[in-house]
């Protein structure tokens, strides 16, 4: 067998060419700083609050609450009005007897041509 080579790690680095001087990375920052033109502040770090912006957030809230509260009531009226409709058909099939409807018949004072004619209009 071969007699096993022992590598060196300088050996196999590549060569660099270049190089940095030295304390070139100490003062870098104050060194751009510097090279870089004075230029006025464009934002103000100072923020005026005024009334409204202390209220905005109050009456979002109120707002959303008063939608919410219309939702759900808007949401109420249209069952109950379903069920409004739902008792009006129930009503409207009743069954009745012969002597409920004898009795008004004999109360309501309705001649037999309009009985007949009431009931030809809502035939058709």
């Amino acid at each position: 067998m071969e007699k096993e080579k022992k590598y060196k790690l300088e050996e196999h680095q590549p060569h660099r060419p270049f190089s940095v001087p030295e304390g070139y990375f100490d003062n870098l920052t104050q060194n751009i700083m510097a090279a870089l033109p004075e230029q006025e502040q464009l934002y103000s770090t100072h923020i005026k609050v005024t009334p409204w912006m202390r209220i905005r957030p109050y009456l979002y809230a109120a707002a959303a609450f008063t939608g919410i509260f219309f939702c759900i009531k808007a949401a109420l009226m249209i069952s109950s009005s379903n069920d409004n409709v739902q008792m009006a058909q129930a009503e409207e099939t009743t069954i009745y007897t012969d002597e409920y409807i004898d009795s008004f018949l004999e109360t309501a004072m309705i001649d037999d041509y309009t009985l007949y004619y009431s009931l030809v209009e809502t035939a058709n």
